[in-house]
């Protein structure tokens, strides 16, 4: 996703975070792993939320975790600002491939009956010679 804050641009995808950073989270926060994302997930951690803003603001590296400073409010709105951006254009491009697809049967598969010349849907010989 593309995070907006104070003018600039960050990408970040929390599938993108490393071994290295996880364990530095670990330490920081004193939190499994699992539970920091939890403790992300439902905001009740500021330890949890300035290991988030290191990942995107720092990338995860060059400065310490605990060196971090951002602001709660402005940074917070960001995320879920590019989280819903995200969600809609995921939304849009399920939405574009389902109508690429083309329609589906709402329910098994028909065929349209034969029908000949005559109309009978009977190919036999006499069938079509019938009525005359």
């Amino acid at each position: 996703m593309i995070v907006e804050y104070e003018g600039e641009r960050y990408l970040f995808d929390f599938a993108d975070i490393t071994v290295k950073q996880a364990i530095k989270i670990e330490k920081h926060t004193g939190m499994s792993f699992g539970e920091w994302g939890k403790a992300v997930a439902t905001g009740g951690s500021l330890l949890a939320l300035q290991a988030v803003g290191w990942l995107v603001l720092h990338g995860g590296r060059d400065v310490p975790i605990g060196d971090c400073d951002f602001k709660l409010m402005q940074l917070g709105e960001a995320l879920r600002a590019a989280n819903a951006a995200e969600e809609a254009a995921e939304a849009a491009a399920a939405e574009a491939a389902e109508a690429a697809a083309g329609p589906r049967p709402t329910s098994g598969t028909s065929t349209a009956p034969e029908v000949t010349a005559n109309g009978a849907g009977d190919l036999s010989p006499e069938s079509l010679t019938a009525g005359l």
